[in-house]
């Protein structure tokens, strides 16, 4: 699929339509630069993608928080397209232990360990594993690690990096989009030049400026802003010549992909007890990595339990396929709701980034003790190669707000570099 006004001969070529892609486009068109987008898959989003077709109601397979800085353009897109913005900064919750509502004494040792893990993670002065600065044994401190480490972050305690956990900003929106934000991103990228199915096979920056080899023939251009998925590159999918630093390969292979993979359930009407838009958690007794999936119950109304699985046992749950996934996130349901639940199921999806090509993953996760790997991939190449992506989101990695801020960072140092050249 080609957009409107397609450039033919680019000043600058975005690789990748997701949301880092976007952002690049949208602040060099408003600088006057002629561009270029190409996304390898048939659709524009990347992790971020809507579908209505499996439920008859929007299911974000891929991000679906709108969560970052109160200047996110998205909101005030959102606001003007006529999107729903539902409040989750303040989300409810149901606690459960043992098949049962966890006591209110619970609820509060659960608060108090989730709290004390986050602060005593965030202020950690050296970049080491999670997993050695946590006792699992509590239970509670259990459940919460494992929402902390394998849901937020994709990588089980032992592949996190307490550095990736300290350096998160505070939010000043934090929104689920009723209409999916996955839809929102593509809603925000109407009117850019992006050329879809498009797969890039390599990057010659060897002269002045660089050529862009793909599959339908090359593209020449001043500058070129890569915004593939860590996974993608350090596979290799891309050749360079001259071929990348060792120092920027290293930087890649250091920021692996995590995976969290949903297993949305959808139900007949019945509620279970549950609000809406609740995170639903249970005590955690088994060894971590817990083989466990927590809950998001009926966001923005819709009759679904979204089950969340993280890290390795993310990997493992989509290896086995999407039966085996919904069968078990109906188990963890039911030993959480009570067995009665499961003739209340009528549907089941799981999501696959994992085994998808062009992303190899959910976001990137620094490798303990590499957390410096995203800096090192913030400078340009030559002036005429950039990167960008959720992985070089500053404060904000692993969200559609900080792949959104490194884009547009990335578009202004190729302004600024170009404008320089023609002064």
């Amino acid at each position: 699929m080609e957009t409107a006004q397609t450039p033919s001969a680019p000043e600058i070529v975005v690789i990748g339509a997701g949301g880092a892609g976007i952002a690049a486009a949208h602040r060099l068109q408003a600088f006057g630069f002629s561009v270029l987008v190409v996304e390898a898959s048939d659709r524009i989003g990347g992790r971020a993608f809507t579908e209505s077709e499996t439920f008859g109601f929007p299911f974000d397979h891929g991000c679906a928080w709108l969560q970052g800085p109160g200047n996110l353009p998205y909101i005030s897109a959102a606001r003007s397209a006529g999107f729903t913005l539902i409040d989750h900064d303040d989300p409810p919750g149901a606690l459960f232990s043992g098949g049962t509502r966890a006591t209110p004494d619970d609820v509060a040792r659960y608060d108090q360990a989730a709290s004390r893990l986050r602060q005593l993670l965030a202020s950690h002065a050296d970049d080491v594993a999670a997993s050695s600065l946590v006792n699992s044994g509590d239970r509670w401190l259990a459940a919460a690690a494992t929402w902390l480490s394998a849901m937020d972050h994709g990588v089980d305690l032992t592949e996190l990096s307490s550095a990736d956990v300290a350096v998160y900003g505070a939010y000043a929106v934090n929104a689920l989009v009723r209409e999916g934000l996955g839809s929102l991103v593509e809603q925000f990228a109407t009117g850019l030049p992006v050329q879809t199915g498009t797969v890039v096979t390599g990057i010659d920056w060897s002269g002045t400026g660089a050529t862009v080899r793909t599959q339908k023939g090359d593209i020449r251009s001043q500058a070129v802003i890569v915004t593939v998925s860590t996974g993608v590159m350090s596979a290799r999918s891309i050749r360079f010549t001259p071929d990348l630093p060792a120092d920027v390969w290293q930087a890649f292979d250091d920021l692996p992909m995590g995976l969290l993979t949903k297993i949305a359930l959808q139900t007949d009407g019945a509620r279970f007890g549950l609000p809406e838009n609740a995170f639903v958690t249970r005590a955690v007794d088994e060894p971590l990595p817990a083989k466990a999936a927590f809950f998001l119950s009926f966001p923005a109304g819709y009759d679904l339990c979204v089950g969340f699985v993280g890290g390795s046992r993310a990997w493992e749950i989509e290896k086995a396929g999407e039966d085996a996934a919904i069968a078990f996130a109906t188990e963890q349901l039911a030993s959480i709701l009570g067995s009665d639940i499961r003739r209340h199921i009528r549907k089941g999806r799981m999501t696959n980034w994992g085994s998808n090509p062009w992303t190899r993953g959910a976001y990137a996760a620094a490798r303990p003790g590499r957390h410096k790997a995203r800096a090192v991939l913030s400078n340009p190449l030559g002036d005429r190669v950039f990167f960008a992506g959720e992985a070089l989101g500053g404060a904000y990695p692993a969200l559609l707000s900080g792949a959104h801020i490194s884009g547009d960072a990335a578009a202004r140092r190729v302004a600024n570099i170009l404008a320089a050249k023609t002064s």
